[in-house]
């Protein structure tokens, strides 16, 4: 299971090559950085690289208020645009060369880097429905091979139509017993954290409920991302 769970995350990472998951580590206001006039976002704040004597440093950081910080689905009549913030690209050096040739290669019609770094997709209703029908395919594929894969653990896993909750129904002692049982959560999570970006859910949340099959009970409740 944990090589299973490692192995979704990279190829998930490779499909969508569009690193849409925000960066996890957290910026410490006087810690060194690179850039100057660097500028990102953590929980919640937004912090600037600035020189403080001959180093590069964040800046204490500062609540924002810009809406740019999730993604932006807007449906049109006959197309959809999505838009994804700088800080899901940062320390990346973006090109719109290689953004057309991504967009082109991925279907996700025309994209466009913005001044401020946010990169826009215009897509047809049909591309966007065909995107969000991958994701879909992806976490099924996920679901059923862990199902058959350690059929004595997982005997049935089914979720809503926003893939914000699931329901994992086990064995629960053999799922207590299997340490790398529990890495099927963060592989569902980071799956459907996609889906429901693209799908127009600015802050994505995921709660996985573990079912004890003989029992029809809820032993454990999992959100992601996990609460600090």
């Amino acid at each position: 299971m944990i090589k299973r769970a490692l192995s979704t995350l990279v190829i998930s990472s490779l499909a969508l090559s569009m690193n849409l998951y925000p960066a996890s580590a957290a910026v410490k206001p006087g810690s060194a950085c690179k850039t100057d006039g660097q500028i990102t976002t953590s929980s919640g704040k937004k912090y600037t690289c600035i020189k403080k004597g001959k180093k590069l440093v964040w800046s204490k950081g500062v609540k924002s208020t810009s809406v740019d910080e999730g993604i932006s689905v807007d449906k049109n009549l006959f197309s959809v645009d999505v838009t994804i913030p700088a800080s899901f690209y940062e320390d990346q050096k973006l090109t719109q060369a290689e953004l057309d040739a991504d967009a082109a290669k991925k279907g996700y019609g025309k994209a466009k880097l913005n001044s401020d770094g946010s990169v826009s997709f215009r897509m047809s209703k049909a591309q966007h429905k065909a995107a969000l029908a991958d994701m879909k395919k992806s976490v099924d594929d996920y679901i059923q091979e862990s199902v058959n894969e350690s059929p004595k653990i997982f005997k049935k896993i089914s979720y809503n139509s926003n893939m914000t909750e699931f329901n994992i129904s086990v064995d629960k002692a053999n799922y207590q017993d299997d340490f790398g049982a529990g890495f099927i959560g963060l592989g569902i999570a980071f799956q459907a954290s996609f889906y429901q970006m693209f799908n127009g859910t600015q802050t994505p949340k995921t709660t996985l409920k573990l079912v004890d099959a003989s029992t029809g009970k809820v032993f454990d409740t999992q959100e992601w991302p996990e609460k600090e």
